[in-house]
């Protein structure tokens, strides 16, 4: 869209090389920047009110330090593939490699703007429609927007997913939505 890629740096050691995508580690780090803000602010709260808050604030670190590791980080050898065993389905999926993917790209400023679209749409649904239904149309709009054509998969998905939501948060952390 703008032309602008971050900068990959690599670092090599002997045979081993690094390569660390910047660009991949805006999210994730984004994640544990407000996580630590997040454990900084709640620190001095009294030990119960940190409940749940404990234990999901930990899972979301984990998680978005496994994503920065998997996501931004390459490891060569000295043959320059890689060394995680998924070299080939990698390849398979790459879309510098792929010269159709540049003419089918997924994520366009039509497709940023309907996204933004459904979003709001869905805020706004939220209160009258509820969460279920408004969550499910979300998802499957969403998925719809970005290219998932087989039905079974868009209801799947969609239910599947906010029927956990709400399950996590309406029967096991007591938080109606």
């Amino acid at each position: 869209m703008t032309g602008i890629t971050p900068p990959t740096v690599t670092v090599g050691t002997g045979s081993r090389t690094v390569e660390i995508d910047t660009g991949e580690l805006l999210f994730p780090g984004l994640v544990l920047a407000f996580c630590l803000f997040y454990y900084w602010d709640t620190r001095a709260l009294p030990e119960l009110s940190m409940l749940y808050a404990g234990p999901l604030l930990y899972a979301t670190i984990t998680l978005a330090v496994l994503t920065i590791a998997v996501q931004s980080v390459s490891l060569d050898g000295e043959d320059g593939s890689d060394d995680d065993g998924v070299g080939s389905a990698a390849a398979a999926f790459d879309p510098e490699t792929d010269a159709d993917a540049e003419e089918e790209a997924v994520f366009t400023v039509r497709s940023a703007a309907l996204l933004v679209a459904l979003t709001a749409g869905y805020i706004v649904a939220l209160e009258p429609v509820g969460f279920l239904a408004s969550t499910v149309a979300f998802l499957a709009a969403t998925l719809y927007l970005f290219g998932e054509r087989n039905p079974l998969a868009l209801a799947g998905y969609s239910l599947g997913f906010a029927i956990v939501v709400w399950l996590v948060f309406v029967q096991w952390l007591m938080i109606p939505l």
